[in-house]
C-alpha cells in the first residue's frame, strides 16, 4: 500500500506519466520527478553527423539515413525481423529480435528511416541490432535535429532510452518546482558555480560542443551540493548529540593510577594527552563520540584500559568490541594481565561460548558483576543484556557494518541516556577526510611510539630470489628469533588463500626441516587458532605461515622477520598493518615484500612507500594519493557513505572546502540546511551516531 501511494503521488507530480511507468522507474530507485533529474547519463552519443552506409565499420556507433528496400521475418535460431536499409552508397541490415506487428507495417519498402546504433559484422555483412530509429515523413530532405549530445541513461527492462529522455525532459520543464535552488547566491558566487537548473540542463541536454567544458562544471555543481549535504548532516548530528543525556562518569582515578604505577614503562606524552581528552568527555552529561587514531603499536589498548578503569570505578560497565577473535583475544589477554591485580576480572564473550559457560557469562553481564566485557560481534546479539553500560569501545571500527555498531550502542540506550563511545583505529585518517566525513566525531591522535621501539627495516625482493630469503629465515630462527610468512587473499577467494597458505606451509616445512612450522588461517576453529598462537607466543613454533588473519591482534615481541608473499596484491594500509606485527620488541626487525614482476605503476608506488617510511600517517597520506578517499573511508562497507552524484576521487579537491561552506550556509541560509540534507540523504541520518 505504501509503495502504491508513492506511485500515485509521483503520477500526480508529472502529468502524463501513469502509475505503471512509475512502477518501472521505481526499479531504478526513481520515485519522484526529483529522482529523474538526479538520474544522470552514463555517457553521451554524438548524433549530429550523418555517415554514409558505405563508410560504416565494425564496432562503430553511427547515424545513418536511408530507404527501406525490403523486410523479412526469419525463423532460424531466433525469430527476427530483418530490414534492408539503403542510401546512394550502399546498404546495411537492421536486425530486431523484439518487435510489434505495427513496427513491421512501418518498415514498408520505400519508407525513409534515420537510425543510430552500433555497427556489427553479421552473417550477411554489416548490420545494426535494435538501433534507435525514427520515420522521416519528409524523406531524405528532413533536417537533422538541433546539434546536441544524446544522453544514454542507466535503464531496466521495459524502459527504453527514448522513454527516459522524454521523462527527463518533462521533469526539466518544471526543474525549479521539482528541485528548487537551495544554495544562496553568495555561496554560488564564492565558489563560481552555476545555479542548479543550469547545471541540470547542461547534464541532461548538453550542446554538441559542451562535453569538454560544461559537463565537468555541471557535475562539480551537483557534487558540491551532495558532499555539502553529507557534511552538514554530520555537523547536525554533533549538535543533536549535545541534547542527549549520557552517564556522568567521574571517579578519583585510583584504579587508573594503580595500573599505571604497576607498568614497567611510562606512558608517552601522547597517551597521557589522549587519556585526559577522553576522561574530560566521560565527565560531561552528553554522549562522547570520539575517534582515537594511532599508528600500529602506539599503545591504544592501554588507553582503552585506563578509561575503562575510570568507568568501572564509577560503577559503569565497558564493552570492547573487536572485528576478529584474534584481536579480541589479544585485548582480553592484555586486560587479564592488567586488571585482576586491581580486583577486577574482565569477561570474554565469543561465538564459541555455549551452554552453561555462556549462560554464566550472560548472567554476569546482566547483573553488572562484569565491569569489562571483551568480544566480537557476539556482544551485540539480542540475548546479551548489560546492567549499566556506560562506555562502548570499538576497535578497528571500519571493519564492522553500521547495523552492528548501532546494535551494540543500543545496549546502553534506555531512551533517557546513551553510552559514551570511543572508536579506535590503527589506520590514520588524513585531516581533510576527517574534517569532512568524521565531522560529527571529536578526534584524538597518538602521534608518538613508546620508547624502545625500533623502526622496521623494509625491503622489496622479487620472487626469483626466494632461496636467499629462505636462508635468511633459517638464520633468524637459529638465533632464537621467530618469523612470519603471510599469504594474501588471491582474487578475493578465502578458499584459494587457504590453499596457498597450506601449500606454502608444507613447502617451507620440507625446505627448512630444522624449523618448527605452524599454520594459521581464518577457517580454523577458535580453539585451533588459540593453540597455534599460544605455541608461537611460547616459541614452540619458529615460523608461522598465515593468511592476512594476523593483520591485527597478534603481538609476539620475539618475532623479528615478516615475509609478505605477493605483496603487490595488497593495499598500503594492509601492508603497513602486517609490518606492524614485527618490531614489537627491542631487536632489529625486517619486513620483506616478496613480489612477482612485472609491477604495475601503482604497485611499484606502494612498495616504494613501504620502503621509504614507517610512519602510519605518511602511509595514510600516500594511500589517499594512490587509491583516493573512497577506499580509505571504506565506502563499500554496509551503511558507509552512499553518494549518488559525487565521486570521492574525481571531486576530492572539494573536500577541504566543505567545513567553510557549511558554516557559510548555516549563517546565510539556515532554513536551507535541513532541506539540503533531506534532498540527498533522506533517512540516511539514522546512521549518524555511530
Amino acid at each position: 500500500m505504501a509503495g502504491q501511494a508513492v506511485v500515485t503521488r509521483a503520477a500526480a507530480a508529472l502529468p502524463g506519466v501513469g502509475p505503471a511507468m512509475w512502477q518501472r522507474l521505481a526499479l531504478l530507485g526513481i520515485e519522484q520527478p526529483a529522482d529523474l533529474l538526479l538520474h544522470l547519463p552514463l555517457r553521451y552519443e554524438d548524433r549530429s553527423q550523418l555517415s554514409s552506409i558505405a563508410s560504416l565499420r565494425d564496432g562503430q556507433h553511427a547515424l545513418v539515413r536511408g530507404q527501406v528496400e525490403a523486410t523479412e521475418l526469419t525463423q532460424r535460431r531466433r525469430r527476427a525481423l530483418l530490414v534492408s536499409l539503403a542510401d546512394s552508397s550502399g546498404s546495411v541490415t537492421l536486425r530486431f529480435f523484439h518487435f510489434r506487428p505495427s513496427q513491421v507495417q512501418q518498415f514498408q519498402p520505400g519508407a525513409w528511416l534515420e537510425c543510430y546504433g552500433e555497427v556489427r559484422l553479421g552473417p550477411m555483412g554489416l548490420e545494426m541490432v535494435h538501433p534507435e530509429y525514427r520515420l522521416l515523413r519528409g524523406g531524405a530532405s528532413e533536417p537533422l535535429p538541433p546539434a546536441a549530445l544524446t544522453p544514454v541513461y542507466p535503464t531496466t527492462a521495459g524502459l527504453t532510452q527514448a522513454s527516459l529522455r522524454r521523462l527527463v525532459g518533462l521533469a526539466l520543464d518544471r526543474c525549479g518546482q521539482h528541485l528548487p535552488e537551495l544554495l544562496p547566491p553568495g555561496l554560488r558566487a564564492a565558489e563560481q558555480i552555476s545555479d542548479l537548473a543550469t547545471a541540470l540542463h547542461g547534464l541532461h541536454q548538453p550542446a554538441a560542443d559542451a562535453l569538454l567544458d560544461e559537463r565537468p562544471s555541471a557535475l562539480h555543481r551537483l557534487a558540491l551540493e551532495e558532499l555539502l549535504a553529507h557534511h552538514l548532516s554530520l555537523r547536525r548530528r554533533r549538535q543533536q548529540r549535545q541534547t542527549r543525556r549520557a552517564p556522568v562518569i567521574r571517579a578519583s582515578g585510583a584504579l587508573r593510577h594503580r595500573l599505571l604505577e604497576a607498568l614497567p614503562f611510562a606512558l608517552t606524552g601522547a597517551q597521557k594527552r589522549v587519556i585526559g581528552e577522553v576522561l574530560a568527555d566521560l565527565a560531561r552529561p552528553h554522549p562522547m563520540l570520539r575517534l582515537l587514531q594511532g599508528d600500529v603499536g602506539s599503545g591504544k589498548t592501554l588507553v582503552a584500559a585506563a578509561v575503562a578503569l575510570q568507568a568501572a570505578e564509577a560503577g559503569w560497565q565497558t564493552a570492547i568490541m573487536a572485528p576478529t577473535e584474534l584481536l579480541a583475544e589479544q585485548h582480553f589477554r592484555n586486560f587479564c594481565r592488567w586488571l585482576p591485580p586491581l580486583g577486577l576480572d574482565p569477561l570474554w564473550l565469543a561465538g564459541r561460548h555455549t551452554g552453561r559457560a555462556r549462560a554464566a557469562i550472560l548472567a554476569d553481564i546482566a547483573s553488572g558483576r562484569a565491569p569489562l566485557v571483551v568480544g566480537t560481534h557476539a556482544l551485540f546479539q539480542e540475548e546479551v543484556q548489560f546492567a549499566r553500560l556506560g562506555l562502548v569501545i570499538i576497535d578497528e571500527q571500519h571493519r564492522f557494518g553500521v547495523h552492528q555498531r548501532l546494535a551494540l550502542r543500543a545496549k546502553g540506550d534506555d531512551g533517557a541516556q546513551a553510552p559514551h563511545q570511543l572508536i579506535m583505529t590503527a589506520t590514520p585518517i588524513p585531516r581533510s577526510l576527517a574534517m569532512t566525513f568524521y565531522a560529527d566525531l571529536d578526534t584524538s591522535t597518538i602521534d608518538e611510539l613508546p620508547p624502545g621501539r625500533t623502526p622496521v627495516h623494509t625491503l622489496a625482493v622479487p620472487r626469483r630470489r626466494k632461496d636467499e630469503l629462505l636462508t635468511a629465515i633459517a638464520t633468524t630462527c637459529a638465533q632464537g628469533q621467530q618469523a612470519y610468512w603471510v599469504c594474501p587473499l588471491i582474487d578475493e577467494s578465502e578458499a584459494l588463500a587457504l590453499s596457498a597458505a597450506s601449500a606454502t606451509a608444507e613447502e617451507l616445512a620440507a625446505t627448512l626441516p630444522q624449523l618448527r612450522v605452524g599454520l594459521l588461517h581464518g577457517r580454523m576453529k577458535s580453539r585451533e587458532k588459540e593453540t597455534v598462537m599460544a605455541a608461537f607466543l611460547s616459541n614452540e613454533l619458529q615460523l608461522l605461515v598465515a593468511t592476512t588473519v594476523i593483520e591485527v591482534g597478534v603481538d609476539v615481541p620475539n618475532a623479528t622477520l615478516m615475509v609478505i608473499d605477493h605483496a603487490e596484491r595488497l593495499g598500503l594500509a594492509q601492508l603497513h598493518q602486517l609490518r606492524g606485527r614485527v618490531g614489537r620488541g627491542s631487536a632489529d626487525s625486517r619486513c620483506v615484500l616478496l613480489y612477482q614482476p612485472p609491477l604495475s605503476g601503482e604497485a611499484r608506488a606502494r612498495l616504494a612507500a613501504m620502503r621509504e617510511t614507517n610512519d602510519g600517517f605518511e602511509i595514510a597520506r600516500r594511500d589517499l594519493d594512490l587509491r583516493g578517499p573512497g577506499e580509505l573511508l571504506g565506502t563499500r562497507q554496509t551503511g558507509a557513505v552512499n553518494l549518488r552524484v559525487a565521486d570521492l576521487e574525481r571531486d576530492r579537491s572539494l573536500l577541504p572546502r566543505l567545513p567553510h561552506l557549511a558554516g557559510l550556509l548555516e549563517r546565510e541560509a539556515p532554513a536551507m540546511v535541513p532541506r539540503l540534507i533531506d534532498r540527498w540523504l533522506g533517512r540516511g541520518l539514522d546512521y549518524g551516531e555511530v
